[in-house]
Formats: structure tokens, C-alpha cells, sequence
């Protein structure tokens, strides 16, 4: 009896994660835009579970700030407003500016974050249409993987908790040869302090990158 109600607990706790995760990844990949409605029921019957799990998932979405909950009228994704893109960029920048000191200091390999410039160098240079959703996935790739090549485990939960999405890291960016170019060369320069293990240039330069993208959204929010 015991361990059936175990059982039974662990697979709803997994159904939970798995709504949870769906809805993240669909938020993150901007294939569930500002402001849309969810449906419990429509969920329900996608996951074919009652709506208990569905709400569990949604509150956890509400709590890492991906949805907000209405009474007596609904979920829906949170709208993201220009000061928000500013302030998660300010958060970012120093998270990440944190991970590329411990990545220096501890000598870590960035052999991984050359393999992702290399994907996203051959997809910008080919002959075919460039594709920005998938070349927007690798940029969000890349910013994940330092976090993670830091190997601290609290600095990766909190930068998986500010909402970052694949679309926000390109918004108000120059999606042209010369913007593109711009910011692999900049890429590249991280990953070469890395192997330098150049500390100083490493955070000094991973600010200086992101900030610049910050003074493009605070400007944005002055001419609202």
C-alpha cells in the first residue's frame, strides 16, 4: 500500500515536471508568444491527465516568472516589457561575467563553445536562407554552456530562473552580415580568454559585450 502511494506520487511529480519543461522550452524557443491564454483543459488533454498536474505546472511557471495566473480568468505567458529586457540583461551580464571568471580560474576546456561558434558560423555563411530561429538557439546555446562550464551548480540555477528566452538574446540586435559578424568576433574573444585564462579580460570583456546590449534597451525605453 505504502509503496504504491510512492509510486503513485513520483509519477505525478514527473508528469508535473514534464508539463512544466514542455511549456518552458515552447516559452523559450518563442513558439508561445507575450500575452497568449493557456488553456488547462486543452493541456489535460494533451498530457491525458486531469487538470490537477497541469495547474501544479503552471504554478511553477508563475514562480520562475514565465506565466501569471488571473483570478477567475486564466494563465498567460507573461508579457515581457522593454524595462524587463533591460534589467534581465543587467542580472545577466554580471552572472555571466561571474562564470567566465570561475571558468578562467579553474582552466576549463571551452572546446564546447568553439564547437557551438563553428555551427554558428557554417549556418550564417551558407549558401542557403539563413534560418535566425535556429542560429538564435545556438547563441542561447552558447551563453548556457559557459554558465554551465563553471560547473557551479547554484550560479546555473539562478541564470535558468531569469526567464531567458532564445528570441530576447537577438532582440534589438542587427540580424545582418555586419551585426552577426559583430558579435561572433566578440564570441570568439571570450573564448580565447579562456584559454589565456586571462581572469581580467575575461570578465571585463563578457560585461562590456552584454552591456552593450543593455544600453540598447534602456534607449529603447526612453523613446517609449
Amino acid at each position: 500500500m505504502w509503496f504504491g502511494y510512492t509510486a503513485c506520487v513520483d509519477t505525478k511529480s514527473n508528469l508535473i515536471e514534464t508539463i512544466y519543461e514542455h511549456l518552458k522550452d515552447q516559452v523559450r524557443q518563442g513558439l508561445l508568444q507575450n500575452g497568449a491564454k493557456l488553456s488547462e483543459n486543452n493541456l489535460a488533454k494533451q498530457f491525458s491527465c486531469s487538470r490537477t498536474p497541469v495547474r501544479e505546472a503552471l504554478k511553477r511557471l508563475e514562480q520562475d516568472g514565465f506565466v501569471v495566473i488571473v483570478p477567475h480568468s486564466g494563465s498567460y505567458i507573461k508579457d515581457i516589457t522593454m524595462v524587463d529586457y533591460q534589467q534581465l540583461t543587467e542580472v545577466r551580464a554580471y552572472l555571466e561575467a561571474l562564470a567566465m571568471r570561475i571558468v578562467c580560474e579553474n582552466g576549463a576546456d571551452p572546446a564546447k563553445l568553439e564547437a557551438i561558434l563553428d555551427q554558428m558560423d557554417e549556418l550564417w555563411k551558407s549558401n542557403r536562407a539563413f534560418d535566425v530561429q535556429k542560429f538564435s538557439a545556438l547563441h542561447y546555446q552558447f551563453h548556457l554552456e559557459l554558465i554551465k562550464l563553471a560547473d557551479n551548480e547554484l550560479l546555473t540555477q539562478t541564470y535558468s530562473r531569469l526567464n531567458l528566452s532564445e528570441a530576447a538574446l537577438l532582440f534589438a540586435q542587427s540580424i545582418n552580415d555586419r551585426g552577426i559578424a559583430k558579435t561572433q568576433e566578440e564570441h570568439r574573444h571570450l573564448v580565447e580568454a579562456i584559454r589565456r585564462q586571462d581572469i581580467k579580460e575575461g570578465e571585463r570583456f563578457m560585461l562590456s559585450h552584454l552591456w552593450k546590449k543593455r544600453d540598447r534597451f534602456k534607449k529603447q525605453v526612453q523613446t517609449i
